[in-house]
């Protein structure tokens, strides 16, 4: 049985019991919170993160309704159905930015709107 469980670890209770301890008990990451932009503020800085084609750091809530946030680094690009994706500098991922969800964006450049 002792070897079912070893083997079987994220199947049994006993498993998934012993993963949601682990990531109880794990620190997060603590993002500091930067202050909320305006929408002005925001379409601007999205504006010059794709036409100048530069890295940029976004801060985006995890959900409309949530407070919890993720900081984000890398390339925005608009596709032709005006859709926002953004590509990840450290993990070379390609992920869609829901324009509701965006709390700030940080330019590394200066942006001459």
């Amino acid at each position: 049985m002792q070897n079912y469980i070893v083997r079987h670890q994220f199947r049994s209770p006993l498993g998934r019991m012993l993963k949601g301890l682990k990531q109880l008990f794990t620190p997060k990451k603590h993002v500091p919170l930067k202050r909320q932009l305006t929408a002005n503020q925001i379409i601007t800085r999205l504006t010059c993160a794709i036409n100048q084609d530069e890295p940029v750091t976004i801060q985006i809530n995890q959900s409309l309704l949530s407070e919890e946030i993720t900081e984000l680094t890398g390339y925005v690009y608009q596709t032709q159905a005006g859709q926002l994706w953004l590509h990840a500098i450290k993990t070379h991922q390609s992920m869609i930015i829901i324009p509701g969800t965006i709390r700030h964006i940080t330019l590394l450049i200066n942006c001459k709107a």
